[in-house]
């Protein structure tokens, strides 16, 4: 893609998806309490800075049934995620994740801040009419990327950049389009010469 045509993506607004909803599988029905609970994140890898998580919680199977399958989805959940560093001492982050938070309404979301690369213990706590229950899993934060950074700016910043692309896309176009015809009018004019000497020296032989 030219230059021109990056700027011009940006100016449209195309940038980096910041849709929820879905993500990396961290948790597939597991058991906490009376309810299975499956847990997805945002971004892939992880990196310091916002980290997304999504919830989903479902009824425990009857006992008399054989399979590992929930029954139905638990709409009115209180839902806590909490994040600590597993290898040092810190404060444990805390969010509420929640069906207002979410695009899908099935299911619960909450947004959180990394503030450092490393090891984290993530914990779900899930209460509900059935009762409490509590699951987790280990996720690597690392450090922030260039693209990681800019995904997160808002759109007058990347409309701004757009703009200054699209000018400079635009000046360097401009100057490429006058060399070319600079050189092509240079190179007639150089064989309009070349054709006059050569007349002028068949005309002086004659």
């Amino acid at each position: 893609m030219t230059l021109l045509g990056f700027a011009l993506l940006l100016l449209l607004g195309i940038r980096p998806a910041q849709a929820h909803g879905g993500g990396t599988p961290q948790l597939t029905n597991a058991e906490a309490g009376p309810y299975l609970v499956s847990v997805w994140t945002e971004p892939d890898p992880i990196r310091v800075g916002e980290f997304h998580v999504t919830v989903a919680v479902l009824e425990s199977p009857d006992p008399s049934s054989s399979g590992r399958e929930g029954g139905d989805l638990v709409l009115d959940a209180t839902v806590q995620v909490g994040v600590k560093p597993v290898s040092q001492a810190g404060q444990t982050l805390v969010a509420y994740a929640t069906r207002e938070n979410a695009v899908n309404k099935l299911l619960y979301e909450a947004d959180l801040d990394l503030p450092s690369e490393g090891q984290w213990r993530v914990d779900i706590q899930v209460e509900g009419p059935a009762g409490t229950g509590s699951t987790g899993f280990d996720i690597e934060a690392a450090l922030p990327s260039v693209i990681n950074t800019l995904e997160w700016l808002p759109w007058p910043v990347w409309a701004g950049l757009g703009l200054v692309l699209l000018a400079v896309g635009w000046s360097v176009h401009t100057f490429r389009s006058r060399d070319d015809r600079g050189a092509s009018i240079a190179g007639r004019r150089a064989s309009d010469r070349s054709r006059q000497r050569s007349a002028a020296s068949g005309h002086r032989k004659s």
